[in-house]
């Protein structure tokens, strides 16, 4: 990612608290996912964002503002961020955000970010690693009513403008748009970096401040999820694990004709 000369004061970074995959278990009778036993981290991408964001202020200087909200969310995964090179965080932590979809996350989100301040830029991932919906940015768009570019994977700024490159399925598109812009990240944009232990206890003296729901103002429509989750389940497949020998021409008969007899394949 490359910026130019630019005085950028804010950038806004939505974040979101998420279960590790790799610690996340299943009821061996429901087969539904223990999300209250994994571990909390945040989104993959997100942190791709963030560190967009902090390679910005490294060039330009500027603020870089961490922003993020959900149920249970922790402080102590919030400080990663500010570790990484946010300089404050502001969050909403409520039990009624616990089934918030895009919709009800947006709405809060975008609250939030007119609470804290005006920013140049606003950034996020394209994508959560628990939802994978890639809404949140479009929807941030239509609630603060500014521009959106998505799927980023180079970010470029000149005066009061931006110069994003956009990777589709068939090609590969350049849009300049006027700050303020939202932009959602794709992992191809930047390398989250390892906070040394330096910033890690410097971390510990950034200002991280929770900022109640009740206190943004949202209607109560605007804090009901218009989609509701009626279950999830982890699918459990087992293998035949049939061992093949002979030459190899030998065994690819084999398998052709075990594939075959199974249905999966036409012989």
């Amino acid at each position: 990612m490359m910026c130019l000369d630019r005085d950028l004061t804010v950038i806004h970074v939505f974040v979101k608290q998420v279960p590790d995959i790799s610690t996340l278990e299943y009821d061996q009778s429901s087969l539904a996912p223990r999300l209250e036993k994994a571990t909390q981290r945040l989104g993959e991408i997100d942190l791709v964002a963030l560190e967009a964001a902090v390679r910005i202020k490294e060039s330009l200087g500027g603020e870089v503002v961490v922003l993020s909200a959900g149920s249970g969310v922790s402080e102590l995964v919030l400080r990663e961020a500010l570790a990484m090179g946010a300089d404050k965080c502001f969050y909403v932590s409520d039990e009624r955000l616990s089934r918030a979809d895009s919709w009800v996350t947006a709405n809060v989100l975008s609250r939030l970010s007119r609470r804290v301040g005006s920013p140049d830029l606003l950034l996020c991932g394209e994508a959560s690693s628990d939802e994978g919906n890639y809404q949140l940015g479009p929807r941030l768009s239509e609630a603060l009513a500014i521009p959106c570019v998505t799927h980023a994977v180079k970010v470029e700024l000149d005066g009061n403008v931006a110069r994003v490159r956009r990777a589709l399925e068939d090609r590969v598109e350049t849009l300049e748009s006027a700050l303020p812009l939202i932009v959602t990240a794709s992992l191809e944009l930047a390398t989250p970096r390892l906070p040394s232990l330096l910033m890690i206890r410097a971390a510990s003296r950034k200002p991280l401040t929770r900022i109640e729901l009740s206190e943004l103002g949202l209607s109560e429509e605007l804090v009901k999820p218009l989609l509701e989750r009626v279950s999830a389940r982890i699918l459990k497949t087992t293998r035949r694990n049939i061992v093949l020998q002979g030459e190899p021409r030998e065994c690819a008969e084999k398998l052709v004709e075990s594939l075959a007899s199974e249905g999966v394949i036409r012989a």
